[in-house]
């Protein structure tokens, strides 16, 4: 039989309630600019925000669609994220779905590929110059 000592149930004191549980909780912004006046901009008012909690890896989604030439932009809570954290749906009528996993991150406007590639060149380019001058 084994004997746990006061250093034992230390230990799981400190360490059960670091268990996480089957719920996860995440804060997005949850909107639909055809109804909620100012979701389409980059500055959200706080009345969107919502706590979204899903059984399993939650998200924050922004889907910016456009169907029939009319332009809009829902933002909501999502429980799973794909293979990408953004995709565009082909088409006339299509849709650019962005999911990210920290709270508010939905709100942002978001960066295609060539722009992050810019950002992150641009960004090697002036701490390269900074260090050189500061040598």
């Amino acid at each position: 039989m084994m004997k746990f000592g006061i250093f034992s149930y230390a230990i799981l004191f400190v360490l059960i309630p670091l268990i996480s549980t089957e719920t996860s909780n995440l804060n997005c912004y949850v909107c639909n600019s055809n109804v909620d006046e100012g979701c389409d901009g980059d500055s959200v008012p706080d009345v969107y925000k919502v706590e979204c909690s899903a059984r399993t890896n939650p998200y924050c989604r922004k889907i910016i669609q456009t169907v029939d030439e009319q332009k809009s932009v829902v933002r909501t809570c999502g429980s799973k994220v794909g293979s990408k954290s953004c995709y565009k749906t082909p088409g006339k009528n299509n849709a650019q779905v962005c999911s990210c996993d920290f709270d508010f991150c939905n709100q942002a406007t978001s960066l295609n590929r060539q722009e992050r590639i810019m950002t992150m060149m641009s960004s090697i380019i002036i701490l390269t110059i900074t260090m050189l001058i500061i040598r």
